[in-house]
């Protein structure tokens, strides 16, 4: 396995989990994961836009015809992070994100013509991904992180003296907690196997108001296709509790489980930098209470890897017991 195709693998897990929870408020940004490569010294960048549509309401798995308080929704959101190896096996990592349109279309026309788009930035991340794991004659890869979610600001978005609604906010405007965990193998034909998985805890901002901790599992193949055209299919599951307020206001989400698909494309260019497409596409919806519902998502990105350090390959490890 070559160290570019490795690099690859770290752009294109960002995408098992970057698109979760795109489609309501907070960071829904992941940040890179070359779980099976001595990334010593290693700057990595991951630059995406990319925009997602919602629309029919569903209570459980049952569709909701002519019902809900909007017709749809939408947004675009761009994403940076970057990610440096401080030694073998200790990345540190930093994502954030900002929301150019949050948009609601309200079934009301009254409201509809008094609706405003949100905008904004979404909370910051920072942290921090150990190898407990690293490759040898296997090919196979371990990592563990933890990281700590902040607001870039507590007040939430108002808009000619008018607060938006909860699902257009950009930002939990809280602080929070992440925890992760990535297995990555490599074939004898050459291809990769990956599990990764997230979770993502908020707590309640300055208005008693929790957006509903996310739970992320993905499950991804990946490897070349021809010359520098590489390829991924992600199968992930993400499971949201619902939000919680002792206000009474209305809640944005009452908690979901959607498994979505999501294929995508990359073009290694000269000067490691990489150019990549990708897409989201349910292929099962439950939601608890009435919510509207994902219909697709789809971006464009773009990587580049900076190596800062010589690296030195490390000893074998030997995990054979």
């Amino acid at each position: 396995m070559t160290k570019s195709f490795l690099v690859l693998l770290g752009a294109l897990l960002i995408h098992g989990f970057a698109n979760a929870q795109c489609c309501s408020m907070g960071n829904p940004i992941v940040g890179m994961s070359p779980a099976a490569e001595n990334f010593k010294g290693r700057l990595s960048l991951n630059l995406y836009y990319k925009q997602g549509f919602n629309e029919t309401y569903f209570r459980n798995n049952v569709k909701l015809v002519n019902y809900g308080i909007y017709n749809y929704s939408g947004y675009d959101f761009a994403g940076l992070s970057i990610s440096y190896g401080v030694n073998s096996r200790l990345l540190i990592e930093h994502e954030t994100g900002y929301y150019p349109r949050k948009e609601v279309n309200f079934a009301d026309p009254d409201l509809e013509a008094r609706a405003k788009d949100g905008y904004g930035l979404s909370n910051g991340l920072v942290s921090f991904r150990y190898s407990i794991i690293q490759p040898n004659d296997k090919k196979a890869g371990i990592m563990l992180g933890a990281g700590l979610k902040y607001p870039f600001k507590t007040e939430k978005l108002s808009l000619a003296n008018v607060e938006l609604p909860m699902e257009l906010q950009p930002s939990t405007n809280a602080w929070g907690l992440i925890g992760q965990f990535f297995i990555t193998k490599e074939t004898a034909f050459r291809q990769t196997f990956s599990f990764a998985h997230r979770s993502e805890i908020n707590f309640s901002n300055k208005y008693n108001y929790k957006y509903g901790s996310l739970h992320t599992t993905a499950f991804t193949m990946s490897g070349k296709i021809y010359r520098g055209f590489y390829s991924a299919v992600t199968l992930r599951n993400e499971f949201k509790l619902s939000d919680d307020t002792k206000t009474g206001a209305r809640l944005a989400s009452q908690g979901s489980n959607v498994v979505i698909l999501n294929p995508k494309i990359e073009y290694k260019l000269p000067g490691e930098f990489g150019l990549y497409v990708f897409g989201d596409l349910p292929v099962y919806k439950y939601y608890f209470g009435e919510q509207i519902s994902m219909q697709y998502a789809f971006g464009i990105g773009l990587t580049k890897a900076l190596q800062l350090k010589k690296q030195i390959k490390p000893a074998a490890i030997n995990t054979d017991s």
